[in-house]
């Protein structure tokens, strides 16, 4: 007797549009004689996504907008949403409390008076909003900030925030967050569509990922105008110490990769995506996950 088999059929899910995200920050040496090279660099960047019809949200370090206010002016004026990336490119967790206050206060203060634009969204450097520096989450929402894009979920090598939602939520305060994109086995998950992750993983990897696990709405992909920078000396980054030498690797490849990410589209910036996390469940970062051992332990 002869058995007949239906032929198998693999039905992959289509990734759902990402949220392009640029962080304008001024990478090179403390105290260093280089001219900064993160203005030219984000210029190229805005044509590229000129061409694409790309729309999206910048996160600008504060002092910077002092440097260089034409830069801030014209991103805005390109029509891409403009947030703040801390007032100085330093971690949260060498910060405290009220000089975290007074920094996101007087930076969303300089960025609305050149832009004529409200700044609702608030990145931490180095993805430092982590359990011991959840006290930012209160600060953030009292001065006037919406939602957040600071956190990553699981564990990986640098910050991380174990235990938090992968996909867009709201803390109990109200403040939205859109963590990084995550993959990994069990509790190692790295951002994979973020900054050196996005240059170190060859582009089959990428595209198993987006097959196998697809994005969902509210999915960020973030890089930095240092990203895309080929003639970059090189030099040791204190925030990644060891690391720092992975800063530099899959420069030249990047743009090829992106051309692919977003060659089915983009969604638009984070401001007009809030309601993806306007959910009845809650993440209170005190007592849910990691942080919960953490606050605990101090």
């Amino acid at each position: 007797m002869l058995t007949r088999y239906a032929p198998c059929t693999t039905v992959w899910a289509l990734p759902k549009p990402i949220t392009f995200t640029f962080d304008i920050e001024d990478h090179r040496p403390s105290g260093d004689a280089w001219p900064a090279r993160y203005p030219e660099l984000t210029h190229r960047v805005l044509d590229w996504m000129d061409a694409r019809h790309i729309t999206a949200t910048v996160f600008v370090v504060g002092e910077l907008a002092l440097a260089h206010p034409e830069l801030i002016r014209e991103v805005a004026a390109r029509g891409h949403e403009i947030g703040l990336h801390n007032w100085q490119h330093t971690q949260l967790t060498v910060q405290q409390p009220e000089d975290f206050r007074a920094g996101v206060r007087r930076g969303k203060a300089v960025l609305e008076d050149l832009t004529g634009a409200e700044v609702i969204g608030f990145r931490a450097p180095t993805g430092s909003l982590v359990p011991q520096t959840a006290w930012a989450i209160d600060v953030l929402r009292e001065e006037g900030y919406v939602y957040s894009s600071s956190v990553c979920p699981g564990r990986n090598p640098i910050n991380c925030f174990p235990g938090a939602p992968e996909g867009p939520f709201t803390y109990t305060n109200g403040l939205i967050e859109f963590p990084a994109p995550v993959t990994g086995i069990g509790p190692f998950k790295i951002p994979y569509l973020g900054g050196t992750y996005i240059r170190l993983l060859p582009w089959s990897v990428h595209r198993g990922i987006r097959r196998l696990m697809p994005s969902v709405d509210g999915t960020v992909l973030y890089c930095h105008p240092y990203d895309f920078d080929t003639d970059e000396p090189f030099w040791w980054v204190a925030d990644v110490g060891p690391l720092a030498p992975l800063l530099w690797v899959g420069r030249k490849g990047l743009t090829a990769k992106l051309e692919r990410l977003v060659a089915d589209g983009t969604a638009p910036p984070l401001r007009e995506q809030l309601a993806l996390a306007n959910r009845p469940a809650r993440f209170d970062p005190y007592h849910d996950g990691a942080a919960r051992a953490y606050h605990s332990a101090a």
